[in-house]
């Protein structure tokens, strides 16, 4: 029995060598693995620095899944020992378990599931604690030492797949995010008009979650996606001549006509980037071509490049919108000089409903005084701690 599972071992190792990602991992586990061990779930969870594991990847027997995407607090749930000492754990019964624990949010939303046991190993990488592979039984009793010992090698496969997924993104995106700071060395008066659009898309993304018609949109991985991808919103003025996109005068219909094509060159570098990173059939870079392609959009129709309106328009793009034309508006250029602050924000209430979405406004002026500080921190050249 152990010859067919060192087998299918062989061939995962061959696929990872082939080039995928988690996702990848996760789908050949489930298809593959089940006879070697017992599970209706198998899934990862990844950790952050602030002691929150993201339950990101889910494969299930079931069409939907309760627990996807959750972001939770480790201390919170039974794999807070895993991470601590990057050692597996098995849970018998998970009725059990609630019973002595009655709190575990987590737990109840299992046991709705079905679920009664579950096997959790640790993903090491370097000596760093990543995340955890678990396997789910509808079956009390389910896993066993030996069993452990399968899931460790499965666990040491997936952790190479993560650790290299993670490696190239943050190469590419550095490398994407630096190319986007030298244009806007070229196109801005103080250098830290893209400190203050991330901090600012943030912000308005942060209060949008707290309404209702949000809150189910917007999560912490869209608050962190548009964190870091809204400094690329004008990476395509890379392809843009330095005579029409420094022009201190205004810009003939013609010149305009090309200016506007930054947001169409955006979005095809930022594909090109991202052709080999696909998570879920998606790219890595989807939020930032939205942005990069919608963010010159305006919610009564009239932008461009598409002329979308209203909720047409990604909703990312329109919060980087808003932030976009805010700063522009306090800042310094070389045709401008920066216009006051409460002005700035009178001028984007006057449009709200014709250029921006008015709950995006609404969100900026209900999180006016933080808005406030970062305009003041960047102009001290302070960075703001979050």
């Amino acid at each position: 029995m152990m010859g067919v599972f060192a087998s299918k071992v062989i061939g995962l190792y061959e696929t990872l060598n082939r080039g995928c990602t988690p996702s990848d991992i996760l789908d050949r586990l489930y298809k593959e693995f089940r006879e070697d061990i017992p599970f209706e779930r198998v899934s990862i969870v990844l950790t952050n620095n602030e002691g929150q594991i993201y339950l990101n990847e889910l494969r299930h027997k079931k069409a939907s899944n309760m627990l996807q995407g959750r972001l939770v607090d480790a201390e919170d749930t039974s794999l807070s020992e895993v991470f601590r000492r990057q050692e597996p754990r098995i849970i018998n019964d998970y009725q059990d378990y609630f019973a002595q624990k009655p709190s575990s949010e987590l737990t109840a939303m299992l046991l709705e599931e079905g679920i009664r046991s579950s096997m959790a190993y640790p993903l090491v990488v370097n000596g760093i604690g990543i995340g955890a592979l678990i396997f789910a039984s509808s079956t009390p009793n389910a896993y066993n030492g030996d069993l452990l010992a399968k899931a460790r090698i499965l666990a040491n496969i997936l952790a190479v797949a993560v650790e290299k997924t993670i490696l190239v993104d943050d190469l590419i995106l550095a490398s994407i995010t630096g190319l986007a700071k030298l244009v806007e060395a070229k196109d801005s008066e103080t250098g830290l008009h893209l400190q203050r659009i991330q901090n600012y898309s943030k912000i308005i993304a942060e209060q949008l979650s707290t309404t209702s018609k949000y809150q189910r949109v917007i999560d912490e991985q869209f608050i962190e996606d548009i964190y870091k991808f809204s400094p690329l919103h004008d990476i395509g003025k890379v392809g843009i001549a330095d005579g029409i996109l420094l022009k201190p005068a205004k810009l003939t219909e013609e010149e305009f006509a090309v200016m506007k094509r930054h947001t169409v060159i955006g979005a095809e570098v930022l594909k090109k980037s991202s052709n080999n990173l696909l998570r879920r059939g998606r790219h890595f870079f989807d939020m930032a071509i939205q942005i990069a392609l919608g963010h010159h959009e305006k919610y009564d129709g009239t932008g461009y490049p598409y002329g979308l309106a209203g909720e047409a328009i990604p909703l990312s793009a329109r919060i980087v919108s808003l932030a976009d034309v805010f700063d522009a508006l306090t800042s310094k250029r070389v045709y401008k000089q920066p216009i006051d602050i409460d002005v700035s924000f009178k001028m984007v209430a006057d449009e709200s409903g014709s250029h921006f979405d008015p709950d995006i406004v609404q969100a900026m002026l209900d999180r006016r005084l933080d808005i406030i500080e970062i305009c003041e921190l960047y102009k001290e050249n302070i960075e703001p701690v979050w």
